[in-house]
């Protein structure tokens, strides 16, 4: 699990590079370590770059990531995008950000990194 990460209190942003091998494991430990770091808020607008992720979830697997992040929702109240290469990665993450917005979770997917600087703000 190769990441690094940016937090900014003056801008009220996170940006978070994820390249590698990862497992949905994985995953979960990196949401874990960005919203337990002090200088973290839950009203910071978030990008997470997976772009150079070498990793293809299954479906129940995108399932457990949104279940995950939904019992997290208190540590999201702003904006969250991920960054996703290829259309295959955009559609089986779609349906985690469909079931997250169900949830109050302002979550959205991109393969396109202006187009989701623009959504952020």
């Amino acid at each position: 699990m190769i990441y690094d990460y940016s937090i900014s209190s003056e801008t009220k942003f996170v940006h978070i590079i994820a390249n590698g091998n990862y497992s949905i494991k994985d995953i979960k430990k990196l949401v874990e370590i960005i919203i337990s770091d002090e200088r973290y808020k839950p009203d910071f607008n978030s990008i997470i770059d997976i772009r150079k992720v070498n990793y293809t979830p299954v479906v129940s697997e995108i399932l457990e990531i949104s279940d995950f992040i939904i019992t997290m929702k208190n540590s999201f109240k702003a904006k969250v995008a991920l960054l996703v290469n290829g259309e295959l990665h955009y559609k089986l993450f779609k349906l985690s950000a469909n079931r997250s917005k169900k949830s109050g979770i302002n979550f959205d997917i991109f393969t396109d990194l202006e187009k989701t600087k623009n959504w952020i703000g």
